[in-house]
């Protein structure tokens, strides 16, 4: 199957799961090469994100240092795409889950790019609509996606939903402190 086949019904799939549809589940490739070319997900991605970061960059004082900036949250990028893969390698096996652990990463890989899709709406409506306050849209579009992420968890590993919930918790706390040490580096606040 090509690339493009696999990221079109991977897609399809991960559309179907956010509706509530289990069925969608079928529509991944489960094999090694499945697991790597869900990796892809985070390169489809990657333009949102660099937008964003750079919006972010807009009323930022003149000395600050973009270049700097810009380049520490790409490298963060690439090592939260690494990390939490890692620590689920670790945790499905204590779970007495690992049968499951590709299954899991490529379906969680995949559903990344609905969830920026989501987010990048949140932010689009908060603009259309600054009366409704943009930061509404964004948390509405936040706590759908941790949803989103903890159904994926259940569904491919087995679990109950509080150790799905666990498990996302985990990737929300892991990103965040990958992002709070690549924001301090970049502007050379880190102690």
């Amino acid at each position: 199957m090509s690339l493009q086949t696999e990221t079109l019904r991977a897609l399809y799939g991960t559309w179907r799961i956010a509706r509530g549809d289990k069925g969608g589940l079928a529509f991944f490739n489960y094999s090694l090469v499945g697991f790597w070319r869900s990796f892809f997900a985070g390169v489809m991605i990657f333009p949102a994100f660099a937008f964003l970061r750079w919006h972010d960059l807009i009323n930022a004082p003149d000395d600050f240092p973009l270049l700097r900036y810009m380049t520490t949250e790409i490298i963060a990028y690439v090592i939260k795409w690494v990390a939490f893969p890692l620590l689920m390698f670790h945790i499905t096996t204590m779970l007495g889950r690992a049968e499951r652990y590709i299954a899991f990463i490529t379906v969680y890989n995949w559903a990344s790019v609905l969830q920026m899709g989501v987010y990048l709406i949140a932010l689009a409506l908060g603009v259309l609509f600054p009366m409704l306050g943009a930061g509404g849209f964004v948390m509405i579009a936040v706590i759908a996606t941790l949803v989103y992420s903890v159904f994926i968890a259940r569904l491919t590993l087995a679990v109950p939903i509080p150790t799905a919930g666990g498990i996302v918790i985990a990737d929300f706390l892991l990103s965040i402190i990958i992002t709070s040490i690549g924001i301090r580096l970049a502007v050379g606040q880190l102690f």
